[in-house]
């Protein structure tokens, strides 16, 4: 008997009740791992409520709009256990209806060009407009800007492919996948001339930015796919000498500052905006020397670390122990990168496609981090190198006593100016 998602969804269906829907997937959704078993999910409408549905990864691809019927059990979801789920798995649900991609075609669908279209969708929030934007165009950038040319000339609205281009962009930004990246660039180029209405130019204007800040082949490669591969924190003791400072063209000032902070015993919060990875480079060299001037302990966290799951684990975990183990008389600096991953800002969470209850579960955890994070800046120097000050969590990133620009060496804002 096929019930109705309202009854799960209101508990009129005990928990581990095998159960049958029928509805519309209306979002496909991040997936998560719970042990070694990788989940799936997206969302289910009849008309009378919504549910998540989770299964184990299968080689079936299910695509928004999608009529389906599911047999499964409804259980606790595992990331919010106060909310029902259903969990299938994908011999238990058939397609009655489609309106995108033909089921028996999807496989050979299931990429273009450098986007992965699953991927893609779990990780935006227009999965109605992006899948219109994918079968009409393929993400080719020739193709988009026919289409634009299209539906300008006809008078249609564009707003879809625009919404299309910001989920290719949002797919480069939070996968940091620099083939994306330069697609991206390259439609936003071919799109540059045609008379595109203000606030959709509006639009693509910030898309650029985001891509030219955030993932530029030139720029960010050596921050986003540094050659290491250290999990967790690394504890450093550099020897340097001063004449060593003259060597960094452009953050010798800022080494010179911190030196003076930790012969005075000062706590500073410092943020480093980088635009290239040359200035990546000169960000680890200038803590080591400033650490091996000052004779300071150095503590050294590269934005591979947080690559896996299991390096950010142990990360949080060091952090942790460090935070506990630095004495009051103790000369420390901390050298942090991605601290945004870690403490994102709102701006970067409204950009993550995350259920309600899942941006519960995020910002319970950066609330428990935020804790030992302030800790850490009331006994060490610390200093967080990132592609943009607006990423990191406004409350943190209020703490910071200078931004300092990675191009120039000179402040950008904070209290006081460099002292050299």
């Amino acid at each position: 008997m096929t019930m109705r998602v309202k009854d799960i969804v209101e508990g009129s269906v005990p928990v581990g009740s095998e159960v049958e829907l029928e509805g519309t997937i209306t979002d496909i959704l991040p997936s998560f791992s719970l042990g070694d078993i990788v989940y799936e999910r997206f969302s289910l409408e009849d008309g009378t409520g919504r549910l998540t549905v989770i299964l184990p990864t299968t080689p079936k691809y299910f695509l928004p709009d999608d009529r389906v019927r599911v047999r499964g059990r409804a259980r606790p979801c595992p990331y919010a256990p106060s909310v029902t789920c259903l969990e299938t798995s994908g011999d238990d649900i058939d397609i009655l209806e489609w309106k995108w991609i033909e089921p028996r075609f999807r496989e050979e669908a299931a990429r273009k060009g450098a986007f992965n279209v699953n991927a893609l969708l779990q990780i935006t929030k227009f999965d109605r407009e992006l899948i219109k934007g994918v079968v009409e165009t393929g993400l080719d950038p020739l193709k988009i800007r026919e289409k634009f040319e299209e539906d300008l000339s006809s008078g249609r609205d564009v707003r879809y492919l625009v919404d299309t281009l910001a989920a290719m962009t949002m797919y480069a930004v939070f996968l940091r996948d620099l083939p994306a990246a330069d697609v991206v660039k390259t439609t936003l180029y071919l799109l540059s001339n045609l008379d595109i209405p203000d606030g959709e130019r509006r639009v693509l204007k910030v898309l650029g930015e985001m891509i030219d800040a955030l993932v530029s082949r030139e720029g960010l490669a050596p921050y986003i796919s540094p050659p290491e591969a250290i999990q967790g924190v690394v504890e450093r003791y550099p020897v340097a000498e001063e004449d060593e400072i003259e060597g960094l063209p452009r953050l010798g000032s800022l080494a010179k500052r911190i030196i003076e902070d930790l012969k005075e015993g000062k706590k500073e919060f410092l943020i480093v905006e980088i635009s290239d990875g040359s200035q990546v480079m000169e960000a680890r060299k200038m803590a080591e020397v400033a650490a091996g001037v000052a004779k300071a302990k150095l503590y050294y966290m590269p934005i591979s670390s947080l690559s896996s799951a299991e390096g950010m684990g142990q990360v949080i975990s060091d952090l942790k122990s460090i935070v506990e183990g630095i004495k009051p008389d103790e000369k420390v600096i901390f050298y942090m990168e991605g601290v945004e991953i870690l403490a994102p800002s709102e701006r970067m969470m409204e950009m993550m496609k995350l259920d309600p209850q899942a941006v519960l579960a995020a910002m319970a955890f950066k609330a428990d981090l935020m804790k030992t994070l302030e800790s850490l800046l009331e006994k060490a120097v610390v200093v967080s190198v990132t592609s943009s000050k607006v990423l990191i969590d406004d409350e943190l990133a209020s703490k910071a006593a200078q931004v300092i620009s990675g191009q120039t060496g000179m402040g950008i804002s904070g209290k006081g100016s460099l002292p050299y």
